[in-house]
């Protein structure tokens, strides 16, 4: 067996020849496409061409993809394909998960579903349930997401799809404290992991559950859960899963109370993952021998890893966990009373919380900075960081109670639309009723028949008016559709600023570990320009929402990868694939 390593150019070379390939590739089957388009004359072929092509360029082009989604749906209507009408539902419901109207993508694969189950398409009901399942998750409400993805799970019939909804529904069971479901989910995943004979995956989902085990302090159960992954790892040669597997023993050990165990563990995996060349993994197990060491008071060897892993982490430039770690250094300093080291590793921590701009890392720092100079007796750097200290802590509470006022507020008119709609529904069941027992009566007695027929023709002319109100809102809503030209420039200098971000960020990286949730489309982009250094207001101006929907997506970034702050995200970003495949 034999391992080599390509130089850094060839690999960017490959990297670029690879994307270049690709990109004419997808423009030849578009440029096939539009050429099939306009000579087709089959509507229902022309039907699912309109589908195809508005799937091939809605990352290019999304108000196009649009505009192609909707001519599809029109087209069968217009000629009663119900299963290409409920296609073309799906893909428009796809097509508005990419912007911020969740609930418009929610109402489309919802009406899409309805059609579908008229023509048994497993597959394709199956596909809009796990988008809704997806689309809640987003909105953060567990148990219609929980509801959706169960469904999506009774329709497929493809186990490594039931896999992959269980996992999903265990990390959902896992983020609402649902422990005992999110075991019985992952338990699902292995199951048909066994089935499919994918002993990786497997293993992944072993990790999963150690995870699991530890969130709920249960140790010893994710001390088993962790051994297992470990042995199924070796047996595989899967030396990064199984370096995953040997940190996340450290991390048990040091639960259990047993330090020098888990730098045992952690030194292990430090050395597969410096083998590996995985520096950032490597960075990491380094970090957390030297905290441990710290708590042990072996400062000198704590402050000797803390180095070696500065060197790493300078390396590879990743400035979110190098401001952490200088802060941690700063900290072993502090447990040693030594506060001239400490301040000035406060000082560098501080300068990344500038550029990363993250309020609350910024303000724990200013605190630590305050106190420390405080014991150097440095009464005016003192007072200058404990006024920004206070100025932060401030600016924290007002976005926290911005947020929730805006999610507030945004359930209050929602729960009035349905309220309105429900009350519509309710008196056209009332009318259709009225209906029904005129023919009835009318049979009966001629009178009566005439009377009712009266009340009839009021209840009519008032369903008439519900439903030209009804047609006034679908109208209200087609004109928003209609692009104004300078926005739509502006929306095209931002998808170009977009793909060279993308392009600059699209090196071959890490596949996203299986208790991460992958990023949607918006919250990547969101992410993207958090790396260029943007703050809320000026990523809300190139996207063209409100700074609270920025920080909405900010905050759904950091729940979906485990983060607190825009460094560790940049981080995450560095290292992992975070775009789901499906966008």
């Amino acid at each position: 067996m034999f391992s080599f390593r390509l130089n850094n150019k060839y690999v960017i070379l490959l990297t670029f020849g690879l994307l270049l390939i690709l990109f004419v590739a997808g423009q030849n089957k578009i440029d096939s496409l539009k050429t099939l388009l306009s000579s087709n004359t089959d509507q229902k072929s022309k039907s699912q061409l309109l589908l195809e092509l508005a799937s091939e360029i809605k990352g290019q082009d999304l108000t196009s993809a649009m505009q192609y989604a909707f001519e599809a749906k029109d087209i069968a209507t217009q000629n009663g394909y119900l299963r290409e009408e409920g296609v073309a539902r799906s893909v428009i419901g796809l097509l508005y998960s990419y912007t911020d109207l969740i609930d418009s993508a929610i109402y489309w694969n919802t009406s899409a579903i309805t059609l579908l189950v008229s023509t048994n398409d497993s597959l394709e009901i199956s596909r809009n349930f796990n988008r809704l399942g997806t689309n809640f998750l987003l909105k953060k409400e567990y148990p219609d997401a929980s509801k959706y993805l169960l469904e999506a799970l009774k329709w497929s019939s493809n186990p490594k799809v039931k896999a992959m909804a269980f996992n999903n529904l265990g990390m959902i069971s896992k983020k609402t404290g649902d422990y005992a479901d999110a075991v019985e989910y992952y338990l699902g995943a292995l199951q048909q992991y066994d089935n499919l004979n994918e002993p990786r995956s497997k293993a992944r989902t072993l990790g999963n559950l150690g995870s699991l085990y530890i969130q709920k302090k249960d140790y010893e159960k994710a001390k088993i859960m962790f051994d297992k992954e470990l042995e199924i790892c070796q047996t595989l040669t899967d030396k990064e899963l199984s370096g995953q597997a040997i940190s996340g023993l450290g991390i048990v050990e040091n639960h259990l109370g047993s330090k020098s165990k888990a730098i045992t563990y952690f030194a292990e995996a430090a050395a597969i993952f410096k083998d590996l060349n995985i520096k950032s993994d490597y960075a990491q197990q380094i970090v957390s021998i030297a905290g441990l060491q710290s708590e042990s008071k072996l400062y000198k060897l704590a402050e000797k890893n803390y180095r070696e892993a500065e060197l790493v982490l300078l390396e590879i430039n990743d400035k979110g966990n190098l401001g952490l770690l200088y802060n941690n250094l700063a900290d072993c300093y502090l447990a040693q009373k030594k506060y001239k080291s400490a301040v000035a590793y406060l000082e560098k921590a501080y300068a990344y919380s500038k550029e990363f701009k993250d309020i609350n890392y910024t303000r724990l720092i200013a605190k630590n900075l305050s106190d420390t100079y405080e014991n150097l007796g440095e009464v005016k750097k003192a007072l200058q960081y404990r006024k920004l200290y206070e100025s932060l802590n401030d600016e924290m509470v007002n976005v926290a109670e911005n947020v929730k006022y805006a999610e507030l507020n945004h359930a209050f008119e929602t729960n009035k639309k349905e309220e309105k709609i429900q009350e519509q529904d309710r008196q056209i069941v009332q009318i259709e009723s009225s209906k029904n027992t005129f023919f009835i009566l009318s049979g009966i007695l001629a009178f009566i028949a005439t009377i009712t027929f009266v009340l009839l023709r009021k209840r009519v002319n008032k369903s008439r008016v519900l439903e030209e109100n009804i047609s006034s809102i679908s109208k209200q809503i087609s004109s928003l559709k209609d692009e104004n030209s300078d926005l739509k420039n502006k929306l095209v200098q931002t998808e170009i600023e977009l793909r060279n971000l993308e392009a600059k960020y699209s090196e071959a990286k890490e596949t996203l570990p299986d208790n991460l949730i992958q990023l949607s489309k918006r919250e990547y982009e969101v992410l993207l320009f958090i790396a260029e250094g943007l703050s809320d207001k000026e990523i809300a101006e190139k996207i063209f929402v409100s700074i609270n929907t920025v920080r909405t997506h900010i905050r759904r970034i950091y729940d979906k990868l485990l983060v607190n702050n825009r460094m560790e995200a940049v981080g995450m970003l560095n290292k992992f694939q975070l775009l789901s495949a499906a966008s």
